[in-house]
């Protein structure tokens, strides 16, 4: 059992980061009030520590929910 939870916490951590990096935009576009569009580039350091962020929460999630999987495939056998 718990090597199927560690399994899973590398690989969807590892999964999620290359994933977000791929897919997660760096700059974003704002419009002002006078209809004016401007974007904001966030810095490279700040940028992987959100997507090391979401990587982490995401994998939590994973292992949490494949850890509630195995509870529940053990308690029907």
């Amino acid at each position: 059992m718990e090597k199927i939870l560690v399994k899973t916490g590398i690989y969807s951590l590892i999964l999620s980061f290359f994933l977000l990096i791929v897919f997660m935009k760096r700059e974003e576009s704002t419009i002002d009030f006078e209809g004016m569009t401007s974007f904001v580039v966030t810095p490279y350091p700040e940028f992987f520590f959100h997507i090391f962020r979401y990587s982490i929460i995401t994998s939590i999630i994973a292992v949490v929910f494949v850890w509630l999987y195995i509870l529940s495939k053990k308690e029907k056998e």
